[in-house]
């Protein structure tokens, strides 16, 4: 299949999952209130906290190996792959058990939930090894078919939690718990029926996946820090009313991270193929044409976002607009960032991370923690926007001669072939 039909099929399943949860935003707007809208956007963010141990980068290992192994490969491979989630669930609960008085303190949730985001982590792990696996399979409707099911699942369940139930914020949580753990089981099937598990655990996989996956920790701990420290922040100095109000804001600017996933889910696997066949003009072409693309999507998202405000938030909400270009200009640069990371895996410089990510996780805290004592909540996404800038400054530096080498055979590419080493 086509990259632009793969790229269109993921796009058009993440609009239609984000969009069916956008018409909802009237309804969680109506009946949750600003305060259970912070407890929700804590509680999934901490969710994601976790979420770099368990990954370990395994899905772009696997992604980056997928071409060059069989069946038999694959399957020791994922059966080697599990023992990391399995591992770092037992450590997290453990933790959660020793310092739960800590955690709660720190984000405003109970013990409970703390063990909650433990499993939710764990069963996100498959949930996501099922997408990554269709993804290489290039597999992009039944990709897509998952996605919307997943979302549609998701969001009936906490619509009769929330309003039939009465179970405010916890009705939501319960309808994320359910659709991931659904989702982890069809995971976990599909892989046994296909005979992409075989329970065999291999050193050889085990070492390959800590060799290039303890690089990644720093680095989906920095991406943590760039989504999630101005809004523990807000809700640690400001409380989950105002946390509700952002939270709200970045849900509306994620609408541009669907499509930077969509292009993403395709993008890694052609390029990495591309590269090897030194077809640099074709990635070159690609990255231009996404890079505009979604520069005329943030405008047409600023021009719109009155009007949504207007007829589809709640007036107790109206608030979270003023956040909102910040963060869609934030997650620009958060964009062409992960166009760059493709070249990380690829030349297999996984080590970049120990130096790279702990520099950007430091200023990122430091930008927050200045801003939030400077300019207050009202413009707290100041920090965001700044925050990404400055990652994705770090990373242009670090590959500029192959920015540089890639840009000059484009524009020599209209007037005679040339190929350059990169």
């Amino acid at each position: 299949m086509s990259f632009y039909r793969s790229f269109g099929i993921y796009t058009v399943a993440g609009f239609i999952s984000k969009g069916i949860a956008f018409l909802l935003l009237p309804f969680f707007t109506y009946y949750l209130s600003q305060s259970d809208y912070g407890h929700i956007t804590i509680f999934s963010n901490s969710m994601y906290f976790i979420a770099p141990l368990m990954n370990m980068g395994i899905g772009e290992i696997i992604t980056v190996e997928y071409s060059s192994l069989d069946n038999k490969q694959i399957a020791s491979f994922v059966s080697s792959s599990f023992t990391i989630p399995i591992c770092v669930l037992l450590i997290t609960l453990f933790f959660a058990y020793l310092f739960h008085p800590f955690f709660s303190n720190l984000i405003g949730l109970s013990e409970g939930f703390l063990y909650l985001i433990c499993l939710l982590s764990f069963f996100n792990f498959f949930s996501e090894y099922f997408f990554t696996i269709l993804r290489n399979q290039n597999k992009p409707v039944s990709f897509g078919i998952l996605a919307i099911a997943k979302t549609v699942f998701e969001l009936v369940l906490a619509i009769y939690f929330i309003k039939f139930c009465g179970d405010g914020y916890v009705g939501r949580v319960k309808s994320i718990f359910l659709s991931i753990f659904i989702v982890s089981l069809l995971s976990l099937i599909y892989l046994v029926k296909h005979k992409l598990v075989n329970f065999n655990i291999s050193k050889k996989w085990l070492s390959l996946i800590l060799v290039r996956g303890l690089p990644t920790i720093p680095l989906f701990f920095m991406m943590y820090f760039l989504y999630n420290t101005d809004t523990f922040m807000v809700n640690y100095y400001y409380g989950s009313a105002k946390a509700g109000l952002y939270g709200l804001a970045g849900q509306l600017a994620f609408v541009l991270t669907v499509i930077t996933t969509s292009f993403i889910t395709p993008f890694y696997p052609f390029l990495y193929d591309n590269l090897n066949k030194r077809n640099y003009v074709k990635i070159v072409s690609h990255i231009l044409k996404y890079t505009l693309f979604i520069s005329i999507i943030i405008l047409l998202i600023t021009l719109l976002a009155p009007f949504i405000f207007k007829h589809f938030i709640a007036n107790k909400f109206h608030e979270a607009f003023y956040y909102l270009f910040l963060l869609l200009v934030g997650q620009y640069f958060y964009s062409l960032y992960l166009i760059l990371v493709g070249l990380i895996y690829y030349k297999k410089h996984n080590y970049i991370y120990y130096y790279f990510c702990p520099i950007v996780i430091i200023l990122t805290i430091f930008i927050n923690y200045f801003l939030l004592n400077v300019i207050k909540v009202q413009q707290f996404a100041w920090a965001s926007a700044t925050s990404y800038f400055i990652c994705l400054l770090m990373i242009v530096l670090v590959y500029f001669k192959y920015i540089k080498k890639g840009m000059i055979i484009y524009i020599r590419s209209f007037t005679k072939e040339s190929k350059i080493s990169v």
